[in-house]
């Protein structure tokens, strides 16, 4: 118990350094971070909420925000009775949401440790600690997060062959958060109701039964707060899946989730997953519908590693079992002492990539840092009617309702202004992925520059003449500007 209790402490650990060094949130959480900012602060005013003015493409339940709001509700009131910054309400929120996957996550490893070994469910929870992409969304509010929680578990429930309440939270987390979840459940299920070990019958009516309390529960909740009758999740799968409207933001060939995808997720535990499948034959049916889902998904043209982080635990199940194995068995010779500390080192492999990519994201939040900054800048007007324009690129690289700080200041984000129509800004918040000097020379005659904020542009590799010759770096670019009227 003392070593499951040692690693859970270190997916917690992982998760919150995750956390602190990219505190900011971009543009595809927008929704989930202003709902729950609304819910908090403007609370029964509905009228204010972001949602109305910046709908997004499609329409996002309100079930998630809901609970994390209710459950840091207490601590919001406590930070306003005492004045701390709104910020750190951003903070309680992600802190919340990432806690609650990590503590699905490590049940899900104690099913591990039942079936599998202590061992085993150590290893898992060291892995997914030292790879970056899990704990990096571990708090990030995404649909793809709240179905993560019912994702994991499920897991813990196929494992420990409690197979109806697998299909209830399957059936509520997929018709709730992601539709796109029946392509993993599917080849998990299927294989049980046609070896009788799941019952049609059973399998029917617990997932008519979910889907009725999840569809009654939340259909009301979403249609009175957008102000029309809609089931959020089946307009989304109707834009994504039939109207094939999704490859408006970026295609990528078939294989890449196998390619490019998978390897950066897993990193060096992707070598061992293989040995992993050869050394224990029950692991096929873990992996196979994490393999099967990520090869269904791949036919939608828009790729994101973020759509098949379901899929990792899974996945890494098999490296974790490579890994137990060679480590239990490293007394048995020298050869075999050999492979077990090589096997165990991996894992300083995926931290120092894990690192790496870990300062490189937090270079990703310009937004946040720009306007952060500018606040505290003028900190000394907090109190004075200033005007600050919020552009496109800045609202999407980190800035949130979160970061207004000052109830006098006047925050715009409206959308297409030209130069003329912000001449009477106080400050604007400009920015650009290309050159950010000529986007500036458009506000010239109305403002000058206070500073610019740099973001991360390309990784670059520095050469030397000795070990280790070559080492890569983070090259940033300046993608924000400050400007103050003149």
């Amino acid at each position: 118990m003392d070593n499951i209790q040692t690693t859970e402490w270190l997916v917690l650990m992982g998760f919150m350094i995750h956390l602190i060094v990219c505190p900011w949130t971009k543009v595809e959480e927008s929704f989930n971070v202003q709902a729950t900012h609304d819910l908090l602060y403007h609370r029964l005013n509905f009228s204010e909420y972001d949602h109305h003015s910046f709908p997004g493409v499609v329409p996002r339940t309100f079930a998630g925000p809901i609970a994390l709001s209710a459950a840091v509700a207490p601590l919001i009131a406590a930070f306003e009775f005492w004045n701390v910054p709104k910020y750190w309400g951003l903070f309680a929120v992600r802190f919340t949401l990432g806690l609650t996957v990590v503590l699905a996550f490590c049940n899900f490893c104690r099913a591990i440790n039942k079936h599998f070994g202590a061992e085993t469910a150590d290893f898992l929870r060291l892995i997914i600690t030292t790879q970056f992409h899990f704990l990096f969304y571990a708090s990030r509010p995404l649909p793809n997060t709240f179905a993560l929680i019912g994702a994991l578990i499920v897991f813990a429930l196929w494992l420990d062959k409690d197979y109806s309440n697998a299909v209830r939270v399957a059936t509520a987390t997929a018709v709730i958060f992601r539709c796109e979840l029946i392509l993993l459940f599917a080849p998990i299920f299927l294989p049980l109701l046609l070896t009788g070990r799941l019952k049609w019958s059973t399998a029917i009516w617990n997932g008519l039964l979910s889907l009725t309390v999840a569809l009654g529960v939340t259909v009301p909740l979403d249609s009175f707060l957008w102000g029309r009758t809609l089931w959020p999740e089946g307009e989304v799968w109707w834009f994504n899946v039939v109207l094939n409207k999704s490859n408006e933001w970026g295609t990528m060939p078939f294989l890449w989730y196998f390619y490019s995808a998978l390897p950066r997720a897993l990193m060096a535990s992707l070598v061992l997953v293989p040995i992993g499948l050869l050394l224990d034959r029950r692991l096929l049916e873990i992996v196979a519908p994490a393999v099967a889902f990520i090869a269904a998904f791949s036919f939608l043209p828009h790729k994101e590693l973020r759509f098949i982080v379901y899929a990792l635990p899974l996945i890494n199940l098999a490296a974790a079992v490579a890994c137990a194995r060679a480590w239990i068995n490293k007394h048995k010779s020298t050869v075999r002492m050999l492979v077990g500390v090589a096997f165990g080192a991996h894992l300083l492999v995926n931290l120092a990539a894990s690192s790496f990519f870990l300062y490189a994201s937090s270079q990703n939040y310009p937004g946040g840092e720009a306007l952060g900054y500018l606040q505290y800048s003028q900190r000394f007007d907090k109190a004075k009617p200033i005007s600050v324009h919020i552009d496109v690129y800045t609202a999407q690289t980190g800035v949130s309702r979160y970061l207004h700080l000052y109830k006098s200041w006047q925050y715009d984000k409206t959308e297409d202004l030209q130069p003329k129509d912000l001449a009477h800004f106080d400050f604007l918040l400009v920015g650009t992925g290309n050159n950010l000097t000529e986007e500036v020379e458009k506000y010239s005659a109305t403002h000058r520059i206070m500073f610019r904020a740099p973001a991360y542009h390309k990784i670059q590799y520095k050469r030397f003449k000795h070990f280790p010759y070559v080492l890569p770096s983070v090259k940033a670019k300046e993608r924000i500007a400050a400007l103050k009227k003149l």
